[in-house]
């Protein structure tokens, strides 16, 4: 089965203060240096609030990281996902001895009814 690893970078002030309030796990906070201003520091508390490793760099490492070329002094980087192909998780069942069982969600966000899905899966 082969494991493929996706690491996102969201980019810019907005972009990565939604990201926070979203909910979505951000492994790194990249931050230029000297930039303090109040989107920064709202973003910096946040960053707090969920335990999330914050760096400051300077302006031309924020610019090597940036895919877009716009990232306002800070770019976090979320969390990596281990995805699988479909035939993969079939061929693993059938390497089990087990018979597939596949549950596909789309846009789930209050995780009370993850659990209770799974519950009932």
């Amino acid at each position: 089965m082969e494991n493929k690893f996706q690491e996102t970078k969201v980019e810019g002030r907005n972009a990565v203060l939604e990201a926070f309030r979203s909910g979505k796990a951000v492994d790194k906070l990249f931050v230029q240096e000297h930039c303090e201003d109040g989107p920064v520091r709202t973003i910096l508390r946040e960053a707090k609030k969920r335990d999330t490793m914050v760096k400051f760099v300077k302006k031309e490492r924020l610019d090597q990281l940036s895919e877009t070329g716009k990232h306002q002094g800070v770019i976090a980087m979320t969390a990596a996902y281990d995805y699988a192909e479909v035939e993969d998780i079939l061929e693993a069942a059938k390497a089990k001895g087990e018979p597939p069982f596949i549950l596909l969600l789309d846009n789930i966000e209050d995780p009370h009814n993850l659990g209770a899905i799974i519950r009932t899966a």
